[in-house]
């Protein structure tokens, strides 16, 4: 895992981060609140669980599109002290668990407001800002100081129908000798969703699984706990790495993704 920033100068600095063994649960991945400490002013255990409850039963009846409801980002943003409460207390068990308790947690709007709660950024429009504000500069140092033959590699590649997001991310993997299976997993890109829940050997944790050129991406899949993630319409690829991202968050331990985050990261320890 590492993280990587820019200081005022134009040197590009990255550092690897230590092992989550060597962090406390408060430095996970740079969680600023990773448990808050007590309910919010006017709560109790009792009336957060309520409220928690009050949201399955709207989900029961409306799904997910509970979840355009003002009500409902509301009370996710007035619970997030119970969720977090769950996530810490299985955050080495499955997903599907956390899901049966908390189904909203795993919508794009009402997660990004909860990443936000977690560290104090804004999930898609603060890590698409540090994208493209350093994206290109990343891009740019790796050009003339390719750090290792994979970096080299990547460079000679790239070209302009690259996408620089999944660009960035295989770069900064491949400094950190990063396995590229740790967040992505390959398939033709012929293959249907059937195809590939019935031929791949999809893991436990998250991955995006690409379809084609990694490099110039056409189609990708989710999949979680070993299953595709099948939806009605596909988001953008920035989209889908950010929900990835918030998986692994809700995940703390499992390997890969802190490329997605770490790109916009402000910490600073070592220069390369």
């Amino acid at each position: 895992m590492f993280f990587c920033c820019f200081a005022d100068s134009p040197t590009l600095i990255v550092a690897p981060l230590p092992y989550v063994a060597d962090l406390t649960q408060s430095d996970q991945y740079g969680c600023v609140h990773w448990q808050p400490e007590e309910p919010p002013f006017g709560g109790n255990d009792e009336t957060l669980e309520e409220q928690r409850k009050q949201m399955l039963q709207l989900h029961s009846y409306e799904g997910m599109t509970g979840a355009d409801r003002e009500e409902v980002c509301k009370l996710m943003e007035v619970t997030y002290y119970h969720q977090r409460q769950d996530i810490n207390a299985v955050s080495h068990s499955s997903l599907s668990s956390l899901k049966s308790s908390w189904p909203y947690l795993f919508c794009l709007k009402v997660f990004s407001t909860h990443f936000q709660l977690l560290t104090d950024i804004t999930l898609l429009t603060g890590i698409m800002e540090g994208f493209q504000a350093k994206g290109k500069r990343i891009l740019k140092f790796f050009e003339e100081k390719p750090t290792n033959n994979e970096v080299c590699a990547i460079v000679l590649k790239s070209g302009q129908e690259s996408s620089l997001v999944s660009c960035i991310l295989l770069l900064l993997m491949a400094h950190f000798k990063e396995k590229f299976e740790s967040l992505f997993l390959e398939a033709d890109v012929a293959a249907t969703a059937a195809d590939i829940q019935r031929t791949a050997a999809l893991p436990d944790s998250p991955r995006l699984i690409i379809q084609g050129d990694k490099m110039n991406l056409e189609k990708w899949m989710q999949s979680v706990e070993g299953k595709l993630v099948l939806r009605s319409s596909q988001g953008t690829f920035f989209e889908d790495c950010c929900f990835i991202c918030h998986l692994l968050y809700l995940q703390p331990g499992v390997s890969g993704g802190s490329s997605i985050y770490y790109g916009i990261h402000s910490k600073v320890t070592k220069r390369v």
